[in-house]
């Protein structure tokens, strides 16, 4: 999908250049969450030079991961929230198809990965909902691994909304592969100026609002550093009371975006 988006669709018009282009691309997901870590990003490089070294029978000139691309694994804080606004996601909601508008719902509401959201079964999910109160998000995630999720009215109205125009086993158009949605979805997309991954920063940060009753730093403008100093002092509790109550929020709101690590909190954050 990166060389498309860049005209470069023959094996022979790939180039060094162009890899490291997508090695930094990686790096910027990376940095923003998409990863929970550096191995997934060095693999698909990883993938990508043993490619073309069988094309251009060993000719190819190694891109190296973290030398030219700048892929590492570190503590990335970002000084910018990186979540969609609501007015920008309203926005967006206006000029795209309906199937599409559910599914950033959903990454939105339920914090969903955009494979996870177009694998959604939103029908089966309800039928979950009715019997356990909570729905199981399994399809499209990290490793195969699932994670429940218990659902509030909001969430349930957005997985309602996505059921009535459901009309196959996911969000999928039942005509359509996985691929070839995917494709389409980045184009809308792109052409109105948005990406999926800030939804699921929105939904983070929605949800340390609602554990923590404050802002997360990001929202709040707070350095990442003196964060407890400030979370004490805007919920008038001591520092030690404010850093449990931080890190029970993190290690959840981790959790529900199923990551592993509560460190991975810091890109949603702050």
């Amino acid at each position: 999908m990166y060389a498309d988006e860049r005209g470069v669709n023959k094996m022979e018009n790939v180039t060094p250049e162009l890899v490291i282009g997508y090695g930094q691309h990686l790096q910027k997901q990376l940095e923003s969450g998409v990863y929970s870590s550096a191995s997934a990003p060095k693999n698909y490089l990883s993938t990508v030079n043993c490619v073309m070294r069988l094309a251009t029978g060993g000719q190819w000139k190694t891109v190296r991961p973290s030398k030219d691309c700048g892929i590492e694994r570190r503590k990335y804080i970002p000084k910018e929230s990186k979540a969609l606004p609501e007015t920008k996601h309203q926005e967006v909601q206006q000029s795209i198809d309906d199937r599409l508008a559910k599914i950033m719902d959903l990454q939105r509401i339920l914090g969903l990965r955009f494979k996870e959201s177009c694998l959604f079964d939103a029908k089966s999910a309800l039928k979950q909902l009715d019997k356990f109160g909570c729905i199981t998000i399994q399809a499209g995630t990290k490793g195969g691994r699932p994670r429940r999720l218990f659902c509030d009215d909001d969430m349930r109205n957005v997985i309602e909304a996505a059921s009535s125009i459901q009309n196959g086993k996911s969000m999928i158009p039942k005509e359509m592969t996985y691929i070839k949605f995917r494709t389409e979805c980045y184009q809308q997309a792109k052409l109105n100026d948005t990406s999926f991954h800030p939804e699921r920063h929105a939904y983070a940060q929605k949800r340390y609002r609602e554990l923590v009753n404050a802002p997360c730093p990001l929202e709040a403008g707070w350095e990442h550093k003196g964060r407890i100093e400030n979370l004490a002092e805007y919920l008038s509790i001591s520092e030690d009371e404010a850093k449990e109550i931080d890190q029970k929020a993190r290690l959840k709101i981790s959790m529900e975006l199923g990551h592993s690590r509560v460190e991975i909190s810091n890109a949603y954050l702050g």
